[in-house]
């Protein structure tokens, strides 16, 4: 199983929800590897600079690591609210 950073910003979209950005590269084999890049000096900058390159400034809540198979459920769970087949 692979592991993603996601990026959970502060502020909510125009629907009240919760604004994320995943980062697919790079992917994790564990847990414990991705932990340790988003706690990493060195490393911080570069996940930022890719954050504010993609978003623009904005406030960001926190950084996690996620399994890849939670984000895909996430990922189908939204564009399915998204396209009216929840209730």
């Amino acid at each position: 199983m692979k592991w993603l950073i996601v990026v959970v910003f502060a502020n909510l979209s125009p629907l009240g929800e919760k604004e994320m950005y995943i980062f697919t590269n790079p992917a994790f084999d564990n847990v414990y590897e991705c932990q340790a890049d988003i706690s990493n000096p060195t490393v911080i900058p570069i996940l930022a600079k890719k954050v504010l390159e993609e978003n623009g400034p904005r406030p960001i809540e926190r950084v996690l690591c996620l399994p890849e198979n939670s984000v895909q459920e996430f990922i189908n769970d939204h564009n399915k609210r998204k396209r009216g087949t929840s209730i």
